[in-house]
Protein backbone atom coordinates (compact mmCIF):
# COMPACT_ATOMS: atom_id res chain seq x y z
CA UNK A 1 0.00 0.00 0.00
CA UNK A 2 1.56 3.55 -0.79
CA UNK A 3 2.57 6.18 1.68
CA UNK A 4 3.74 9.23 2.54
CA UNK A 5 2.50 12.95 1.97
CA UNK A 6 0.84 13.09 -1.25
CA UNK A 7 -1.57 10.01 -0.09
CA UNK A 8 -2.00 11.51 2.96
CA UNK A 9 -2.87 15.00 1.50
CA UNK A 10 -5.36 12.92 -0.56
CA UNK A 11 -7.14 11.24 2.41
CA UNK A 12 -6.64 14.72 4.41
CA UNK A 13 -8.76 15.93 1.86
CA UNK A 14 -11.54 13.50 1.48
CA UNK A 15 -11.98 13.59 5.32
CA UNK A 16 -12.56 17.38 5.38
CA UNK A 17 -15.32 16.56 2.31
CA UNK A 18 -16.82 14.03 4.12
CA UNK A 19 -17.30 15.91 7.86
CA UNK A 20 -19.18 19.14 5.85
CA UNK A 21 -21.07 16.94 3.72
CA UNK A 22 -22.52 14.76 6.80
CA UNK A 23 -23.05 18.22 8.73
CA UNK A 24 -24.80 19.87 5.94
CA UNK A 25 -27.05 16.69 6.15
CA UNK A 26 -27.47 16.53 9.80
CA UNK A 27 -27.66 20.59 10.31
CA UNK A 28 -29.15 21.42 6.92
CA UNK A 29 -30.43 24.79 8.46
CA UNK A 30 -26.60 26.01 9.56
CA UNK A 31 -24.32 24.59 7.11
CA UNK A 32 -25.72 23.97 3.24
CA UNK A 33 -22.83 23.17 1.37
CA UNK A 34 -23.20 24.04 -2.68
CA UNK A 35 -24.26 21.04 -4.84
CA UNK A 36 -20.89 20.23 -6.80
CA UNK A 37 -18.96 19.28 -2.75
CA UNK A 38 -20.98 16.04 -3.21
CA UNK A 39 -19.46 15.54 -6.70
CA UNK A 40 -15.84 16.74 -5.35
CA UNK A 41 -16.69 13.85 -3.10
CA UNK A 42 -17.15 11.29 -5.35
CA UNK A 43 -13.91 12.23 -7.00
CA UNK A 44 -11.44 12.79 -3.98
CA UNK A 45 -13.43 8.94 -3.17
CA UNK A 46 -11.63 8.09 -6.92
CA UNK A 47 -8.33 9.69 -6.07
CA UNK A 48 -8.10 7.53 -2.47
CA UNK A 49 -9.33 4.15 -3.85
CA UNK A 50 -6.72 4.76 -6.98
CA UNK A 51 -3.74 5.61 -4.49
CA UNK A 52 -4.65 3.26 -1.46
CA UNK A 53 -6.69 0.14 -2.57
CA UNK A 54 -6.52 0.23 -6.90
CA UNK A 55 -7.34 1.91 -9.57
CA UNK A 56 -8.93 -0.75 -11.39
CA UNK A 57 -11.70 -0.28 -8.53
CA UNK A 58 -11.19 3.61 -8.48
CA UNK A 59 -12.16 3.47 -12.20
CA UNK A 60 -15.10 1.48 -11.99
CA UNK A 61 -16.17 3.68 -8.84
CA UNK A 62 -16.16 6.69 -11.90
CA UNK A 63 -17.86 4.34 -14.14
CA UNK A 64 -20.82 3.91 -11.72
CA UNK A 65 -20.68 8.25 -11.53
CA UNK A 66 -20.96 7.89 -15.05
CA UNK A 67 -23.61 6.21 -15.80
CA UNK A 68 -26.03 7.77 -12.70
CA UNK A 69 -25.32 11.21 -14.68
CA UNK A 70 -26.47 9.54 -18.19
CA UNK A 71 -29.55 8.09 -16.64
CA UNK A 72 -30.11 11.29 -14.96
CA UNK A 73 -29.91 13.07 -18.56
CA UNK A 74 -32.21 10.34 -19.87
CA UNK A 75 -35.12 10.66 -17.70
CA UNK A 76 -34.94 14.55 -18.49
CA UNK A 77 -34.94 14.15 -22.62
CA UNK A 78 -37.71 13.33 -24.81
CA UNK A 79 -37.22 9.84 -25.51
CA UNK A 80 -39.63 6.90 -27.18
CA UNK A 81 -39.64 3.78 -26.18
CA UNK A 82 -38.66 2.30 -29.25
CA UNK A 83 -35.36 4.22 -28.85
CA UNK A 84 -34.14 1.78 -25.80
CA UNK A 85 -31.78 -0.59 -27.80
CA UNK A 86 -29.94 3.02 -28.73
CA UNK A 87 -30.06 3.66 -24.65
CA UNK A 88 -29.11 0.52 -24.14
CA UNK A 89 -26.04 0.35 -26.37
CA UNK A 90 -25.33 3.99 -24.58
CA UNK A 91 -25.24 2.29 -21.45
CA UNK A 92 -23.13 -0.24 -22.21
CA UNK A 93 -20.81 1.90 -23.94
CA UNK A 94 -19.51 2.79 -20.26
CA UNK A 95 -18.45 -0.45 -19.72
CA UNK A 96 -16.43 -0.53 -22.50
CA UNK A 97 -14.98 2.47 -22.49
CA UNK A 98 -13.70 1.68 -18.93
CA UNK A 99 -11.89 -1.45 -19.51
CA UNK A 100 -10.32 0.47 -22.59
CA UNK A 101 -9.22 2.92 -19.47
CA UNK A 102 -8.15 -0.15 -17.47
CA UNK A 103 -6.09 -2.22 -20.17
CA UNK A 104 -4.53 1.55 -21.11
CA UNK A 105 -5.67 0.85 -24.91
CA UNK A 106 -6.12 5.07 -26.03
CA UNK A 107 -6.32 4.28 -29.54
CA UNK A 108 -9.36 2.68 -29.46
CA UNK A 109 -10.39 4.36 -26.93
CA UNK A 110 -10.21 7.59 -28.33
CA UNK A 111 -12.66 6.75 -30.89
CA UNK A 112 -14.62 3.88 -29.27
CA UNK A 113 -17.26 6.43 -28.60
CA UNK A 114 -16.88 9.32 -31.54
CA UNK A 115 -16.48 5.96 -34.10
CA UNK A 116 -18.26 3.38 -33.14
CA UNK A 117 -21.07 4.13 -30.81
CA UNK A 118 -21.88 6.87 -32.81
CA UNK A 119 -22.52 4.38 -35.69
CA UNK A 120 -23.84 1.62 -33.28
CA UNK A 121 -26.74 3.59 -31.45
CA UNK A 122 -28.39 5.11 -35.11
CA UNK A 123 -28.66 1.76 -36.60
CA UNK A 124 -29.85 0.40 -33.23
CA UNK A 125 -32.82 3.40 -33.06
CA UNK A 126 -33.80 2.45 -36.91
CA UNK A 127 -33.79 -0.76 -36.35
CA UNK A 128 -36.22 -0.70 -32.89
CA UNK A 129 -39.11 1.12 -34.51
CA UNK A 130 -40.93 0.94 -37.89
CA UNK A 131 -42.02 4.54 -37.26
CA UNK A 132 -39.60 7.06 -39.04
CA UNK A 133 -40.40 10.06 -37.46
CA UNK A 134 -38.09 11.46 -34.90
CA UNK A 135 -35.48 9.26 -35.24
CA UNK A 136 -32.89 12.09 -35.74
CA UNK A 137 -34.20 13.87 -32.99
CA UNK A 138 -33.86 10.57 -30.95
CA UNK A 139 -30.02 9.84 -32.58
CA UNK A 140 -29.09 13.16 -31.40
CA UNK A 141 -29.86 13.00 -27.71
CA UNK A 142 -28.53 9.83 -27.38
CA UNK A 143 -25.49 10.94 -29.20
CA UNK A 144 -24.66 13.72 -27.35
CA UNK A 145 -25.31 12.46 -23.74
CA UNK A 146 -23.19 9.68 -24.29
CA UNK A 147 -20.04 11.73 -25.75
CA UNK A 148 -20.81 14.24 -23.01
CA UNK A 149 -21.07 12.21 -19.66
CA UNK A 150 -19.55 9.44 -20.63
CA UNK A 151 -16.63 10.45 -23.06
CA UNK A 152 -15.68 13.20 -21.47
CA UNK A 153 -16.23 12.14 -18.03
CA UNK A 154 -14.38 9.07 -19.35
CA UNK A 155 -10.90 11.39 -19.69
CA UNK A 156 -10.91 12.18 -15.88
CA UNK A 157 -10.03 8.79 -15.38
CA UNK A 158 -7.61 8.41 -18.44
CA UNK A 159 -5.71 11.36 -16.85
CA UNK A 160 -5.79 9.50 -13.75
CA UNK A 161 -3.80 6.49 -14.80
CA UNK A 162 -1.40 8.94 -16.42
CA UNK A 163 -0.95 10.46 -12.31
CA UNK A 164 -3.31 10.65 -9.97
CA UNK A 165 -2.30 13.76 -9.61
CA UNK A 166 -2.90 15.51 -12.88
CA UNK A 167 -6.61 14.28 -12.66
CA UNK A 168 -6.54 16.03 -9.06
CA UNK A 169 -5.19 19.21 -10.02
CA UNK A 170 -7.76 19.74 -12.60
CA UNK A 171 -10.78 18.48 -10.26
CA UNK A 172 -9.49 21.09 -7.66
CA UNK A 173 -8.66 23.59 -10.39
CA UNK A 174 -12.39 23.16 -11.99
CA UNK A 175 -13.45 23.32 -8.01
CA UNK A 176 -12.33 26.94 -7.55
CA UNK A 177 -13.65 28.16 -10.72
CA UNK A 178 -16.86 26.91 -9.62
CA UNK A 179 -16.20 27.96 -5.85
CA UNK A 180 -15.48 31.85 -7.80
CA UNK A 181 -18.80 31.71 -9.94
CA UNK A 182 -20.98 30.86 -6.34
CA UNK A 183 -18.87 33.88 -5.10
CA UNK A 184 -19.34 35.82 -7.79
CA UNK A 185 -22.94 34.90 -8.96
CA UNK A 186 -24.74 38.09 -7.55
CA UNK A 187 -22.38 40.62 -7.98
CA UNK A 188 -20.87 39.79 -11.38
CA UNK A 189 -23.89 39.75 -13.39
CA UNK A 190 -24.28 38.39 -16.90
CA UNK A 191 -22.90 38.63 -20.40
CA UNK A 192 -19.48 38.63 -21.33
CA UNK A 193 -17.90 41.13 -18.66
CA UNK A 194 -19.12 38.88 -16.20
CA UNK A 195 -17.34 36.11 -17.65
CA UNK A 196 -13.83 38.27 -17.80
CA UNK A 197 -14.35 39.10 -14.30
CA UNK A 198 -15.38 35.22 -13.27
CA UNK A 199 -12.06 34.52 -15.18
CA UNK A 200 -9.65 37.09 -13.41
CA UNK A 201 -10.93 35.68 -10.09
CA UNK A 202 -10.45 32.07 -10.50
CA UNK A 203 -7.11 31.71 -13.15
CA UNK A 204 -4.47 33.48 -10.51
CA UNK A 205 -5.83 30.28 -8.03
CA UNK A 206 -5.95 27.52 -10.44
CA UNK A 207 -2.63 28.68 -11.72
CA UNK A 208 -1.08 28.76 -7.53
CA UNK A 209 -2.66 25.09 -7.53
CA UNK A 210 -1.04 24.24 -10.83
CA UNK A 211 1.83 25.48 -9.73
CA UNK A 212 1.79 24.08 -6.13
CA UNK A 213 1.02 20.19 -7.65
CA UNK A 214 3.88 20.64 -10.30
CA UNK A 215 6.18 18.48 -7.91
CA UNK A 216 3.86 15.95 -7.40
CA UNK A 217 2.20 16.15 -10.71
CA UNK A 218 5.44 16.14 -12.61
CA UNK A 219 4.35 19.35 -14.52
CA UNK A 220 6.89 21.43 -15.76
CA UNK A 221 6.38 25.00 -14.16
CA UNK A 222 5.60 26.65 -17.64
CA UNK A 223 3.01 23.99 -18.71
CA UNK A 224 1.45 24.57 -15.32
CA UNK A 225 1.33 27.74 -15.55
CA UNK A 226 -0.38 27.26 -18.82
CA UNK A 227 -2.73 24.68 -17.74
CA UNK A 228 -3.63 26.98 -14.74
CA UNK A 229 -4.64 29.87 -17.28
CA UNK A 230 -6.48 27.09 -20.00
CA UNK A 231 -8.70 25.60 -17.48
CA UNK A 232 -10.95 28.89 -16.13
CA UNK A 233 -11.84 29.72 -19.63
CA UNK A 234 -12.56 25.74 -20.61
CA UNK A 235 -15.05 25.84 -17.53
CA UNK A 236 -16.39 29.05 -18.63
CA UNK A 237 -17.31 28.13 -21.96
CA UNK A 238 -18.56 24.53 -20.82
CA UNK A 239 -20.90 26.30 -18.02
CA UNK A 240 -22.22 28.34 -20.49
CA UNK A 241 -23.08 25.81 -23.03
CA UNK A 242 -24.17 23.25 -20.74
CA UNK A 243 -26.53 26.29 -18.85
CA UNK A 244 -28.42 26.67 -21.80
CA UNK A 245 -28.57 23.04 -22.42
CA UNK A 246 -30.20 22.85 -18.37
CA UNK A 247 -32.58 25.25 -19.21
CA UNK A 248 -33.51 23.34 -22.63
CA UNK A 249 -34.42 20.74 -20.27
CA UNK A 250 -36.38 22.09 -16.97
CA UNK A 251 -33.20 22.23 -15.03
CA UNK A 252 -33.55 25.20 -12.18
CA UNK A 253 -31.03 25.54 -10.14
CA UNK A 254 -32.89 27.28 -7.44
CA UNK A 255 -34.49 23.49 -7.31
CA UNK A 256 -32.49 20.96 -7.65
CA UNK A 257 -33.01 17.15 -7.06
CA UNK A 258 -31.41 14.01 -7.23
CA UNK A 259 -32.40 12.62 -10.65
CA UNK A 260 -33.57 15.64 -11.82
CA UNK A 261 -30.71 18.08 -12.67
CA UNK A 262 -28.59 17.58 -9.84
CA UNK A 263 -25.54 15.76 -11.22
CA UNK A 264 -25.57 17.46 -14.63
CA UNK A 265 -25.54 20.61 -12.28
CA UNK A 266 -22.61 19.28 -10.68
CA UNK A 267 -20.65 18.07 -13.30
CA UNK A 268 -21.16 20.68 -15.79
CA UNK A 269 -17.74 22.56 -15.12
CA UNK A 270 -15.53 19.58 -15.81
CA UNK A 271 -17.16 18.20 -19.33
CA UNK A 272 -14.76 20.61 -21.41
CA UNK A 273 -12.15 20.66 -19.51
CA UNK A 274 -11.85 17.09 -18.68
CA UNK A 275 -10.73 16.27 -22.57
CA UNK A 276 -8.93 19.15 -23.25
CA UNK A 277 -6.49 19.19 -20.57
CA UNK A 278 -6.04 15.27 -21.04
CA UNK A 279 -4.96 15.97 -24.31
CA UNK A 280 -2.98 18.92 -23.45
CA UNK A 281 -0.76 17.29 -21.21
CA UNK A 282 -0.83 13.87 -23.46
CA UNK A 283 0.66 15.51 -26.51
CA UNK A 284 3.03 17.98 -24.90
CA UNK A 285 4.00 15.73 -21.82
CA UNK A 286 3.54 12.19 -22.48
Amino acid sequence: MPGGTPQFCLLVVFGVLSIVLLAGVLRPSRLSPPSYFRYLWVFFLFFNASEWISFTLAVWILALFSFQALREYFSLVDIRLQDRWGILAAYLSIPFMIYLIQIDWYGLFIISIPVYAFLIVPFLVVLGGKEVEGKVLSIGVIDFGLFLFVYCMGHIGYLSFFSTWMAVFLILAVALCDLADHALRHRAGNGWKSALFKFLAAAPATVAVSLLLSRWSTIPSLHATILGLLTPLLVLVGNFTITAIETDLGIARARLQPGRGQIIHGVKSYLFAAPVVFHYIRYFLR
